[in-house]
């Protein structure tokens, strides 16, 4: 906590001439809220006198992430190709109500709508009998995502906000291994959906599997239930130890039975 808050300290002359850049681009005085820090970017609300402009995402060169194990499905992108695909999702993604809208975007920044509303991860939170029906929610979502033929390679509750009428999708920051197929990456969204969520299932709410499977089932084409799921197993060790889960979740995915 403390080393990410001296990072934030550091970038203090770049926030000043990022707010000079953004008054520009609006032709009026705006100034930035810190929202929060995901990853290596620190995050802020633009603002001005009477409303929220927008929420934009700044690199900052002083927060390091992970080096990630080389058979993860997904790599760490640089700043400027992290930048360019959240701009490419969201450019794609943002005017069917998917993600929210590109608005700005510099070397290494990106502001894009702000979109009012929480985290299904704290909706969790609220309310953990929910478990299911948020991951419905945000199945339902990427279902939506993957008729465009984008992929996120990060999905959970917390990186999917309810926007009221409907989620959007946001934290497109990183990208999929170069040998993991289209059909895997989809096939690979909701089980890491699922694998980040876990941890806050309530213990009852195993048995209420059906009604998230009964969604894959209606938004996963044929391609991408048939695809081996060997190279997403590195990623998704929780699912795949779970064997009440797993052997259900193999009527979706029968690669999942198949592994030796």
């Amino acid at each position: 906590m403390l080393r990410r808050e001296y990072a934030n300290l550091r970038i203090a002359g770049r926030k000043r001439r990022l707010i000079e850049q953004l008054s520009i681009h609006f032709g009026h005085p705006v100034s930035l809220c810190r929202a929060g820090a995901r990853g290596r970017d620190s995050v802020f609300v633009v603002k001005d006198e009477c409303q929220t402009m927008g929420a934009v995402r700044l690199c900052n060169p002083h927060l390091r992430v992970s080096a990630l194990s080389a058979d993860m499905p997904f790599i760490i992108l640089s700043n400027d190709e992290r930048l360019s695909r959240e701009w490419r999702c969201f450019a794609e993604a943002g005017p069917a109500g998917i993600t929210p809208r590109p608005l700005w975007r510099d070397e290494d920044a990106l502001m894009c709508e702000f979109i009012a509303g929480p985290r299904l991860s704290d909706r969790l939170s609220q309310d953990p009998s929910s478990f299911w029906e948020l991951l419905i929610r945000t199945s339902r979502a990427l279902g939506r995502l993957h008729a465009l033929d984008i992929t996120h390679m990060d999905a959970s509750l917390a990186n999917t906000i309810d926007a009221g009428d409907g989620c959007r999708l946001i934290d497109f920051e990183y990208g999929p291994r170069a040998d993991i197929t289209l059909e895997q990456q989809m096939a690979y969204d909701h089980l890491r959906l699922l694998e980040s969520s876990l941890k806050f299932m309530p213990r009852r709410a195993r048995l209420r599997i059906d009604s998230w499977l009964e969604v894959l089932d209606a938004v996963l084409p044929k391609r991408t239930r048939e695809v081996d799921i060997e190279p997403l197993a590195p990623a998704i060790t929780r699912v795949l130890a779970c064997h009440g889960l797993n052997h259900r979740l193999a009527a979706i995915f029968p690669s999942i039975d198949q592994r030796t």
